[in-house]
Order: C-alpha cells, then structure tokens, then sequence
C-alpha cells in the first residue's frame, strides 16, 4: 500500500562555501592588495628617511653658520687677533667678556674694573667665564692725537687677581661716577688685576676692556666614523691643559680633497678692504665662509635617482674693527 510522504521531512540543504576556483580568485587579490599597501608603505618609509636626512644636512650646515660670525666679527687684525689663516682653518683671540677701567695704577700694573651687578642695570662687565690668572686682556690705549686712527690695543697676561668687597680703594669706588657707593658688596666685588707688561702711562679711566682667548676652527676629520666636521677647540692660558683637543661640533661636511678647494665642506676666504683677496693677517677687513654639508645616507626622492643630498650656505662676516 502507498504512502503520501509526510510534510515533515526536511529536505536537504547546500552548505555555504567557496569553490576551488573562487577561493583561488580572493587569494590573488588580497595578494595584489597586500603587495600594493606593502609598496605604498615602503614609499612612505623611503619619503620620511629622506626628508630627516634633508632635514639634519641642513640643519647642521646651519648650525655651522651661527657658531662662527659671533667670533669673527670681533676680530682686530691690525692688532694681531688672527694668529693664522688657511682656507679650511683659522685661529684667533676669541672675546669671552668685557669691561670698562674704573681706575688704573700704572706703578703697581693694575687695572681695576666695576662690579657685574650695578643697580642701573648698566652692563659695565661682563664675562661668560670669569678671568683666572693667566688668561689674555686686550687693552684700548688712546694715543694723544685726538680722534681714533692713532688709537690701539695693547695685549697682556694677568698675573694676579684680587676684589674689593666695599666702596673703598683699591677698587673702584662711586667716586668714578660708574657705579654707586651701594653697587659693590661681598657678593658683588670689584675686580682688581694685576697684569704684565705694565700698561701705558695714556690709559685712562673708562678705556674699554677684552678678555679673550686662542680659538680654533678647521675642517676637521674624526677618527672615530671618519667623517668630516667643523672642528673647534679653545686655549687659555691658566688652564690644565692650556688646548682643549679639538671636537667636531658641527656637520657632517664635505671632505677635503687634496687640489680642490671648491669643493671642501669649509672653505674661508679673506678680503681686504678694497675687497680684494689677501693673505696678509692685519689687512683682512671681511671673511667669507663656505659650508657644504653632505648627508651620511644614500636617499631616494620622488622621481629621483638614489644620492646622497648635499646642502651649501655662504656666510660673509665684516670685521667690526679692522680699521
């Protein structure tokens, strides 16, 4: 006997899924997916190392920039401030403070100098580091034909160095009209320095007053990544040792390359007045200063070809007292 089915019976379902071929499709697309946002961060990572590298060159060419001009500038070459010159060095009394003469003891070889601090403000002395015995002073000497032309500097070492703690000789006292009876205390002296040779009978009160000291730069190459720097270092006289050895505080730069000049990562350049090159020390009234930096990566720009970037910058620096 027959049987209707009964309407109950589940028919049996398809199980979702992929096909071989279906799979096969949404593997090379998610590789050709995967490859394009690999490439676009590979662009991304070569863009930004790139452009920190462009960054640093031309920062540290920069840096180079500030650091000299503020030395130069100050420079006396008829007075022989420049000891030597080359195109890739140069050593020269580097200013590090400044004051005027309060009172002068030609006999004993004194010079005595306001305190720091004065209650008018007034920046009589000032120093980044205090003198110490056996450091330079640069003295302004006035000659007895009037006006500045026969006027000088004389150069001398300090021997001694002494403060007054009150209103009183031997320092300087309110009596020079420089600083007020109150100015000078037990923390704020007047300087008294004893100095060799002895100063000119000329010297008067309110002649100005520079401490200074030797200072170098070249280009220089380090032993340690030989790479090429601005290289610097300092001498003074009543220090242990009296040089400091020479730091590369700026760059990388260019190298030097033996027959071309032009082509150095520091290059200087000296001019008389009439604005001529000259390699005598006492006539140079300007000083350029080429600087090419040059990158320790090779880099990839956009549309470019893998360099290394360089960067250049030219500094001229007018000598305030080459007169």
């Amino acid at each position: 006997m027959l049987t209707a089915a009964s309407p109950t019976h589940a028919r049996r379902q398809a199980r979702p899924g992929l096909t071989l071929v279906e799979l096969m499709i949404s593997m090379v697309l998610l590789g050709l997916m995967g490859g394009l946002i690999v490439g676009f961060l590979l662009k991304q990572q070569r863009f930004y190392t790139g452009t920190n590298e462009i960054l640093l060159t031309r920062t540290q060419v920069r840096q180079a920039s500030v650091m000299m001009p503020s030395d130069l500038r100050a420079i006396y070459p008829a007075g022989g401030d420049i000891y030597t010159m080359t195109d890739t060095s140069i050593e020269f009394r580097s200013t590090f403070g400044g004051s005027f003469l309060c009172s002068t003891d030609v006999v004993n070889s004194k010079l005595i100098t306001p305190p720091q601090t004065l209650a008018k403000n007034s920046l009589l002395s000032v120093w980044t580091q205090t003198p110490t015995i056996g450091d330079s002073l640069a003295l302004y000497v006035e000659n007895t034909n009037p006006g500045p032309l026969d006027d000088t500097w004389s150069v001398h070492k300090i021997t001694a160095i002494g403060m007054n703690f009150s209103n009183a000789a031997p320092g300087c006292t309110s009596a020079s009209g420089l600083m007020k009876s109150t100015d000078v205390n037990a923390g704020n002296p007047s300087y008294i320095f004893t100095i060799s040779p002895t100063q000119a009978a000329t010297v008067t009160p309110g002649a100005a007053i520079r401490f200074f000291k030797k200072v170098h730069y070249s280009l220089y190459k380090s032993p340690t990544d030989n790479l090429w720097y601005l290289g610097y270092y300092d001498c003074r006289t009543g220090r242990v040792p009296v040089c400091n050895s020479i730091q590369p505080i700026a760059g990388p730069l260019r190298p030097y390359v033996a027959g071309q000049p032009e082509q150095a990562g520091l290059r200087f350049t000296y001019y008389d007045n009439t604005g001529a090159v000259t390699a005598t020390r006492a006539n140079v009234t300007r000083i350029s200063i080429l600087l090419q930096g040059e990158g320790t990566k090779t880099i990839q720009l956009v549309g470019g070809s893998a360099q290394t970037f360089r960067d250049s910058m030219r500094v001229e620096v007018g000598l305030r007292n080459w007169r």
